[in-house]
């Protein structure tokens, strides 16, 4: 077996080990965490010929400046962030062949909010409740629970060999646009909202609001009117969309926490999350509503 070491030089804005998240842990008010763009996660470890669920580090805005010691495959994918290697731009979405000595930069996003970069081989840290996902909140997982920060190290094992070089399928890298809409079902609280008020969500185009973070997606735009009823907290999950007092939806996502006191008005559908992933504050969404 091989050693690959990555140093960090630049941990980028908020960058954390993650992977698909922990599951079964709810109840005791442990969020999924785990990537937010589960649709380039699989792609970047099916680059490297990782197995499925192999941790990543998730780049969020701007990716940092990490070097290597060994030679090693690793790919990029996700958010487009003009990744360099040793100065010289290399594409994304296709496995590359580091040298020891490299150093990869990744800049401020051009279209997405989060990159991913997987590295071939198995990454040398504690699983923490079945997963190596990050959750900075709780200070656990990942790397002592927290962002990568300059002088960090991370080591992987990995074979002998470096597997073969792929590319991934044209159709199979999504485009990120800054304009998206995405389709939801009705929440519990739908009712809770006049029909015209709800004419006037799905209506609308709502821009993400630089609060937002993993924990969730703020919306900004015409307030909505919700009735004034009394709300017992209840089970939330990634996908749903509360609506608070002031009127301005929130999306919850991987970090969210796993009970609410606002109303539930809708649910994005699982196979649209990967998509909420990869907004960043001034982008815009709309909702389809489906049966």
């Amino acid at each position: 077996m091989n050693k690959t070491k990555l140093t960090v030089l630049d941990g980028g804005v908020f960058t954390t080990i993650q992977d698909l998240g922990r599951t079964g842990f709810r109840k005791y008010g442990v969020p999924v965490s785990g990537v937010m763009d589960s649709k380039s996660f699989d792609l970047a470890n099916w680059l490297v010929s990782n197995k499925k669920n192999t941790p990543v580090l998730e780049l969020t805005m701007i990716g940092g400046m990490y070097r290597f010691d060994s030679s090693v495959n690793i790919a990029i994918t996700g958010a487009q962030m003009n990744p360099k290697i040793n100065g010289i731009e290399v594409e994304m979405n296709k496995s590359i062949s580091i040298e020891a000595g490299d150093e990869l930069e990744l800049g401020f996003t051009k279209r997405g909010c989060r990159a991913y970069l997987a590295v071939q081989g198995k990454l040398n840290i504690d699983k923490i409740m079945n997963s190596y996902s990050t959750f900075t909140i709780g200070k656990f997982g990942g790397l002592e629970g927290r962002t990568l920060a300059k002088g960090d190290e991370l080591n992987w094992e990995n074979e002998d060999e470096l597997l073969e070089v792929r590319e991934a399928p044209k159709d199979q890298i999504p485009y990120f646009s800054s304009k998206i809409s995405v389709r939801i079902m009705k929440g519990l609280e739908w009712d809770w909202v006049e029909e015209s008020v709800q004419q006037q969500f799905l209506n609308s185009k709502f821009e993400i609001s630089s609060k937002s973070n993993r924990m969730g997606i703020r919306l900004e735009g015409e307030s909505l009117k919700v009735k004034d009823r009394q709300m017992v907290s209840s089970p939330v999950i990634p996908g749903i969309i509360q609506l608070p007092s002031n009127g301005n939806p929130i999306i919850l996502m991987q970090d969210g926490q796993t009970i609410g006191g606002y109303p539930r008005i809708a649910k994005v559908l699982n196979e649209e999350l990967w998509r909420l992933g990869q907004l960043k504050p001034g982008d815009r969404i709309g909702f389809e509503l489906i049966d």
